[in-house]
């Protein structure tokens, strides 16, 4: 490791970019960083706070990040000191961590760094022959965040997979995998069943598992798992297992409506194993963050059994005042641009089905996209085709994984056929900027633009717009 320690908070962001960053760099499949012992050594030097914290642990294909958030969302409001890790960042690194909703000021990160850098020097040379990882590190220091910060409850999202991801060393009260889909197939296997296995690996003796998978195969690897494991299991919407309950999530009204400050959300009921709550107010849209949300209510559910300050008021306030951008979000009205941070086929599904509820006219839409190379690119390409008049492709400039505009442009006219070639226009951008300038042109005044394929992508065109309008 390095013999200087960071003094600046920008060292400090330098020396963790500095780590090698599996999510933006490839990863080899069997790399010996992902053996769990390493981390439970590294943790072990800062006091092994994560034996002391109790947890939820959070896993699936998509939709962890937003259940992580509600659920967080609502410990806070029942007045629980809840820590939130969560990956990857939008703007600033430290967003990964927070603590009662409040993510470190630039000093803290800083003098947690010089911290962590000084027990690294004395740490035993086998442990860090190899360097440590920037996920390694972003879990240290979350720890070291939460540890300081009198954290009673974390509430942890895996980074990749689950059964060796560097937040399966915790004591968790409850686990949750959200769902099963075929990414990151490099590392964890090109099966439904397989990835389902690395998933179920945050499964722990004893603990509540709460699950929505759908497809029977992993269905099956979780409840196997849960029952070997001696775990109560509740399934979200599925009645084929005896001794699992439902949740279920439905609308109220069918209808939108908006909070208090404007923002666009939905009101809907979840009936859980243990109670109904109804006329809850999420302020994020699409019928797959209604499941997210009813997991969550499922797990602080079963939390309010044990915990008298979790009541169906705190929760439905938490859920309420939830922000947890990029998921479906509307940054402008005139144009209309929405952005979103979907990533794999099954993402992209989900964001075209909230797109296509709102009744925006496909002949009137424009789509900016870019997509990482470890993404099913093709597959992704094919299914945003029909639902857009313009497709502006091009490149993020925050990871050097991204596919090319024309790499883009070649896949795309590869899976057209010449009934639908005269369809769409599809140009290409060589930076997210010259994309959005494009789409405004190219887009009426109502819109809209919609920015998706990769949460890089969406990150930086976020950006690109807070800049624009003063708010960055």
């Amino acid at each position: 490791m390095e013999n200087t320690l960071s003094t600046t908070y920008e060292d400090a962001v330098r020396w963790i970019y500095d780590r090698i960053d599996y999510e933006r760099v490839r990863p080899r499949r069997q790399s010996g960083h992902f053996r769990l012992e390493r981390v439970e050594r590294l943790l072990a030097l800062i006091g092994s706070p994560q034996q002391r914290i109790r947890s939820i642990h959070i896993a699936g294909t998509k939709g962890k990040g937003s259940t992580a958030a509600m659920v967080d969302a609502m410990l806070t409001a029942s007045g629980i000191r809840s820590g939130l890790f969560t990956s990857p960042h939008i703007h600033l690194f430290e967003e990964r961590m927070r603590v009662a909703g409040r993510m470190p000021a630039p000093d803290e990160l800083t003098s947690m760094v010089r911290c962590l850098q000084d027990i690294l020097q004395d740490a035993d040379a086998d442990l860090i022959k190899d360097g440590v990882t920037y996920f390694e590190v972003a879990t240290l220091l979350t720890w070291m965040y939460f540890d300081r910060n009198d954290v009673s409850l974390a509430v942890l999202e895996t980074g990749l997979g689950g059964r060796l991801d560097c937040t399966t060393i915790c004591r968790p009260v409850a686990t949750v995998i959200t769902s099963i889909g075929l990414d990151h197939t490099h590392i964890l296997g090109h099966t439904i069943e397989a990835i389902a296995g690395e998933k179920a690996g945050i499964i722990k003796l004893g603990v509540p598992v709460f699950s929505w998978v759908q497809q029977p195969e992993a269905v099956r690897v979780v409840t196997e798992r849960s029952a070997a494991l001696e775990c109560e299991l509740f399934l979200g919407d599925c009645d084929i297992f005896e001794r699992v309950q439902q949740m279920v999530a439905t609308d109220v009204g069918k209808q939108q409506c908006t909070d208090d400050s404007g923002r666009p959300c939905q009101r809907f009921d979840v009936t859980t194993p243990l109670a109904n709550y109804t006329d809850l107010m999420l302020p994020l849209l699409g019928e797959h963050q209604r499941r997210n949300a009813a997991l969550a209510v499922a797990v602080l559910d079963l939390l309010s059994q044990q915990d008298q300050r979790v009541t169906a008021d705190s929760m439905a306030e938490g859920l309420a005042s939830l922000s947890w951008p990029l998921r479906f979000e509307v940054v402008s009205t005139a144009p209309l641009i929405v952005l979103d941070a979907a990533h794999n086929p099954d993402s992209i599904e989900a964001c075209l089905h909230t797109l296509n509820s709102q009744a925006w006219p496909a002949e009137c839409r424009t789509l900016i996209f870019a997509v990482s190379r470890d993404k099913d690119a093709d597959q992704m390409l094919q299914l945003v085709r029909p639902h857009f008049k313009t497709i502006i492709l091009t490149r993020f400039e925050t990871n050097p994984r991204s596919y090319s505009p024309q790499e883009l442009a070649d896949l795309l006219a590869a899976g057209q056929s010449p009934e639908t070639a005269d369809t769409v226009t599809v140009v290409t951008a060589e930076t997210p900027a010259e994309a959005l300038s494009l789409a405004r042109k190219t887009t009426g005044h109502d819109g809209p633009i919609c920015g998706t394929g990769s949460i890089f992508l969406a990150a930086e065109l976020r950006n690109l717009l807070r800049q624009s309008d003063g708010t960055n």
